[in-house]
């Protein structure tokens, strides 16, 4: 089921869309278009708010904003990627 979309935030950071074998840029699309956010495809669908402890390590292919909800940390995703790739672990959330 879809759920309604902040209009302050983009669906990627109102929800944990990990997994989800769309980008970024198509789930918010569809989330500014429709006025709602659509459920994660190959997820739990988990809310925002879920955290990855002390750190996670990064998955081949995939960003850590695409792995782990970072909704409520106050870093930009492009700041969270870099991390990500430099180390090779996905920071936990801030």
């Amino acid at each position: 089921m879809d759920a309604p979309k902040d209009p302050a935030q983009s669906c990627t950071d109102q929800f944990d869309y990990a997994g989800d074998s769309r980008s970024n840029a198509e789930i918010n699309t569809i989330g500014e278009e429709t006025g709602a956010c659509p459920e994660p495809e190959g997820t739990e669908g988990a809310e925002a708010g879920d955290d990855a402890g002390d750190g996670t390590p990064k998955e081949p292919g995939l960003s850590c904003t695409d792995q782990i909800n970072y909704a409520e940390d106050p870093r930009s995703n492009a700041e969270i990627n870099t991390i990500g790739e430099e180390t090779g672990t996905c920071p936990p959330v801030e």
